[in-house]
């Protein structure tokens, strides 16, 4: 049998701290946490992994040989190390997750991670060494003689006293039967009293931890969130004896990866265990490869990697998830199972900590069936008729409403983003779920699962040629209320977005009370705010309420107001008011006024806000601001904002030509860019032209696909000549128009002047 590579490593760090090796292990023991969910997704299915393919993976990696360790669940341990006997010719030490805190219970809708850490252990130890509950000594090696155990400290005697107490009873346990362990230490999840170095009291734990355990008992090396380069320092540097290892953490980019290990081996640590990095990866055995590369010093640079690891995937033929230069990016990312603890984090390069955008209200499935490119406007205009059969082609399941679509799109520009919404712990709440997973598993951990709901849904129904049109069922949306929305989750988030409240019933029905409440809490907690709205069904009871007292309650709490015209000329306009005769039939805007425009933006900025941004189709978008400049420093006190830029402006900015094909949640996605424009202390006119060119490469993607939108590409297209549109459709705009198609404000023209004379 040959020597295990872990041993060997461990005996030349523990001989010389400062040598060069380092021992990497693939954490392949989720399904002890997450479930189902745990095999992550096949690429070609879209399903997720049979426990067979997960298995398979597992000895693909350990056949490599690249890996010291192979992490497993004591089921998985059982059938490849006992029974097949994977490891007896491999220099991979198999290992078991020892213990699974309650942290980790992560069943789809589960709520265990928002309640502080419980000890608890399903694995025997005897099953890891020989696979039934009394070994002889001569079988204790047939199976893993190392395994994991994880603690959690919450900052409460009670909780922390029982986790300690338990993990003593396991290193008794473990010295007597000869199995050996290495500890996990998770960031706090749920601290009971508030921390204000989370990384300064984990390494304190870690030390008054061990300072009780003799060296029998004591584990082989630590598993933990790196906390950056002075954090790791401190702890290597008090005690040379004790082997750090860091936990990969959720997926991010292939540069997260590739950084986080080359930075914390720099600081110190000799040790890296990466889950979701490697099993959430395109090719799993070229990433495990460039990590050793890294690991190994055969690479320095974690740039340099993500290009290798990019170029191997080209040669296998394999579509990677992001283009080169998004996958070169940093982002800020969550390091426990749960994703509920933020961890501070510093990979050398700007962080977009400073950039999150939280994204809350109303979310739905969109069921959207396929038509025939010649499927007619009078067959659209009959689609449903009593007692006849139409055919249709297969349907598409999308998510839909705002936190998708603009959350989602956040997410591919590289904003850090949490999503709030909320849904029924039914199909279509697992489907939601799963498709924000599989962007990106962070993305899917403030969603709100409520038991014996309903999750909402979309008919969309978009004929060719004939404006889309919905079935809708409101759901869960209807039950959401200010509660539901965790202040505490939104810490270090700089701008927080709202959608469709008239879509949501506990926040239309009262007047406007609940959505205040929200805001004025929200804005409070020193983010800025914003509002996008939905057009009310007419017939409804959403349709008949007052939308101008409720407006008048809700926008003195309101930064930036972002509705449609169309949608806020008819909550403005009651039936005698002239405004009225602007909107057509259909509810579209039959012709654009600068003075409509302006008129109307005046009175929503007289209601309290400071911001008011009009989507206004294929027309592009307009903006007009408060006068008051105490009120604009108020907008933006979350941001590094040269708030004279953003007094009494007034700007209109045409859409840029492109071949549509789809328009489905453009708004939602024109939204996205002027959020992540701000997110990036952007001024007006930048904020607008980002806007509009989001919302272009959205809608030339067909809507749902904007994997490959990113801030550079974006100034790439704009640089290289994208034209803008000139206005159509009866647009009567200001005399004061710029190159672009656009217009400015009698401000604005004056300030366009001076810089010109300058």
């Amino acid at each position: 049998m040959p020597s295990k590579t872990l041993d060997d490593k461990l005996a030349r760090i523990q001989k010389d701290s400062a040598c060069d090796e380092f021992i990497l292990a693939d954490a392949k023991d989720a399904d002890m946490a997450f479930g189902i969910a745990a095999t992550g997704k096949d690429r070609e299915t879209g399903q997720f992994r049979t426990l067979q393919q997960f298995r398979e993976i597992i000895r693909q990696n350990t056949q490599q040989g690249l890996i010291d360790i192979m992490l497993m669940s004591v089921s998985t341990n059982e059938v490849l190390t006992i029974d097949e006997r994977l490891f007896d010719a491999s220099g991979v030490t198999p290992a078991i997750r020892a213990n699974d805190t309650t942290e980790i219970w992560l069943a789809r809708g589960g709520v265990y991670g928002k309640e502080p850490s419980q000890p608890f252990r399903s694995a025997l130890l005897e099953h890891a060494q020989c696979g039934k509950a009394d070994c002889l000594p001569s079988e204790r090696q047939l199976g893993a003689d190392l395994g994991l155990y994880s603690v959690t400290f919450n900052n409460d005697t009670v909780h922390d006293a029982r986790t300690l107490a338990a993990y003593r009873e396991f290193c008794l346990e473990a010295e007597r039967k000869e199995f050996r362990h290495f500890l996990e230490i998770f960031d706090p999840n749920c601290p009971v009293n508030p921390i204000e170095d989370v990384g300064a009291f984990v390494n304190d734990q870690i030390v008054r931890t061990l300072a009780g355990v003799a060296r029998r008992g004591r584990p082989l090396f630590l598993k933990m969130v790196y906390h950056g380069p002075a954090a790791m320092d401190q702890l290597v540097s008090y005690d040379s004896s004790i082997v750090v290892g860091i936990l990969g953490g959720s997926s991010g980019t292939t540069f997260d990866a590739f950084h986080q290990l080359w930075e914390a081996k720099k600081y110190g640590a000799r040790v890296a265990l990466y889950g979701r990095m490697i099993n959430n990866s395109e090719h799993q055995l070229s990433f495990i490869k460039h990590l050793r590369y890294l690991a190994d010093g055969q690479l320095n640079d974690a740039a340099e990697a993500v290009r290798s690891y990019h170029n191997d995937l080209e040669s296998l033929g394999i579509r990677p998830f992001r283009s080169l230069e998004n996958d070169m990016q940093a982002t800020n990312r969550f390091f426990d199972y749960s994703s509920r603890t933020k961890a501070t984090t510093s990979v050398g390069v700007q962080q977009p900590s400073d950039l999150e955008v939280v994204i809350a209200g109303h979310i739905c499935l969109d069921i959207v069936p396929e038509f025939p490119e010649d499927y007619s406007v009078a067959s659209a205009n009959t689609l449903i008729e009593a007692g006849k059969l139409k055919v249709v082609g297969p349907a598409t399941h999308l998510t839909g409403g705002c936190v998708a679509n603009t959350g989602l799109t956040l997410h591919h520009l590289g904003v850090r983003t949490s999503l709030m919404g909320k849904i029924g712990d039914d199909s279509f709440g697992r489907d939601i779920l799963s498709i924000l997973e599989e962007t990106d598993s962070d993305l899917a951990q403030q969603m709100i699962v409520a038991n014996g709901e309903h999750t909402s849904y979309s008919i969309v129904i978009m004929p060719p040629g004939v404006d889309r049109s919905f079935l809708h069922f409101p759901g869960a949306n209807d039950t959401f209320s200010s509660d539901d929305v965790e202040l505490d989750q939104l810490g270090g988030a700089k701008l927080f977005h709202f959608g469709y409240p008239p879509l949501m019933q506990r926040f239309w029905q009262d007047g406007g009370v609940e959505m205040a409440k929200l805001f004025r809490q929200v804005k409070d907690q020193g983010l800025t705010t914003s509002l996008d709205m939905a057009m009310p069904d007419p017939n409804a009871p959403t349709g008949k309420i007052n939308w101008t007292v409720w407006l008048e309650r809700v926008l003195p709490h309101v930064d930036c107001f972002m509705p449609s015209l169309d949608e806020i000329l008819f909550m403005l306009a009651p039936e005698h008011d002239d405004e009225t005769d602007l909107v057509g039939h259909d509810g579209h805007i039959e012709s654009l006024h600068r003075d409509l425009l302006s008129r109307t933006a005046d009175r929503l900025l007289a209601f309290g806000t400071g911001v008011v941004l009009f989507k206004l189709g294929d027309q592009g978008l307009y903006l007009k601001t408060t006068s008051d400049a105490s009120r604009i420093t108020r907008v933006f006190s979350a941001g590094e904002f040269d708030t004279n830029e953003w007094v009494g402006r007034e700007l209109h900015a045409p859409c840029f030509d492109v071949r549509v094909k789809s328009t489905n949640g453009a708004g939602d996605r024109t939204i996205a860019g002027f959020l992540a424009a701000l997110a990036r202390n952007a001024n007006p006119s930048a904020a607008l032209e980002m806007a509009v060119a989001v919302g272009g490469m959205s809608v030339e993607a067909s809507g749902a696909n904007c994997e490959e939108l990113s801030f550079e590409a974006i100034a790439h297209r704009v640089r290289t000549g994208w034209k803008q549109r000139r206005p159509v459709r009866g647009f009567v705009p200001s005399p004061n128009r710029n190159e672009s198609g656009g217009w400015m404000g009698e401000h604005d023209r004056e300030l366009a002047k001076t810089i010109a004379g300058r």
